[in-house]
């Protein structure tokens, strides 16, 4: 897909391309509804190395133009199979149509990488999160969120066994509903979790990411969530 210029961004230096950064990301959430939390507290950007500084930024960018082209393509941000379809032919990815099909408007699908950090999210799970954005798309999953530690140590069982290739297609994780509590933001919401599917994401037969199917329920949060009230 040719990217539209009305997107690109010119940068002086990273400071810039940061500030510019989180104004395209507050243009992508306003477009399904939503409002960028961020503060002097949470705000932790110039706390990352450099090399994570400019991940961060490649992984704010990327989500944000998708976004903004997905919606300006005419799509709707609560269709979340369509959400998820689009991002993956405009990455040339592919996932198992048995994944896709379990996909329901209100679902959470997330994307990870092969180091543990997030890749992609529909918009909905903006709405179970009280992490500035800048947070969510750098840290590490485990380092995010508390849950029943068997729990966390079988989803990186599933993980690995994905990215070696040991799992083809869409795995049923057989993982209890569960609580899963953020540790590192302002809201520490806390949110009951279903885990329905495990996918991998190949391009050619290669696995370049996993895909977790999820349904929230919010428990509990102290702020208001990143949805417009």
């Amino acid at each position: 897909m040719e990217k539209s210029a009305t997107f690109e961004i010119p940068f002086a230096n990273i400071s810039e391309q940061y500030t510019e950064s989180r104004m395209l990301l507050r243009e992508a959430l306003k477009a399904t509804g939503r409002v960028y939390l961020s503060t002097r507290f949470d705000d932790h950007f110039f706390t990352l190395s450099n090399i994570e500084q400019l991940n961060l930024l490649q992984s704010l960018e990327s989500w944000s133009k998708f976004i903004l082209e997905f919606v300006a393509s005419g799509g709707n941000h609560k269709k979340t199979r369509d959400v998820l379809r689009y991002y993956l032919s405009r990455l040339n990815f592919t996932a198992p149509d048995s994944f896709l099909n379990q996909i329901q408007d209100g679902d959470v699908v997330e994307i990870y990488g092969s180091d543990s950090r997030r890749l992609f999210a529909n918009p909905e799970l903006f709405d179970f999160s009280s992490y500035a954005p800048d947070v969510m798309f750098s840290g590490q999953w485990w380092n995010l969120y508390e849950r029943d530690p068997a729990i966390s140590q079988k989803l990186q069982e599933i993980g690995y066994e994905t990215f070696m290739g040991l799992n083809k297609t869409t795995v049923q994780p057989n993982i209890p509903i569960h609580t899963v509590k953020e540790l590192r933001s302002q809201g520490r919401y806390t949110s009951e979790v279903q885990i329905r599917a495990v996918a991998p994401i190949t391009i050619g037969t290669t696995v370049v990411a996993v895909a977790a199917l999820e349904t929230f329920r919010l428990l509990e949060g102290v702020r208001p969530s990143h949805i417009h009230s």
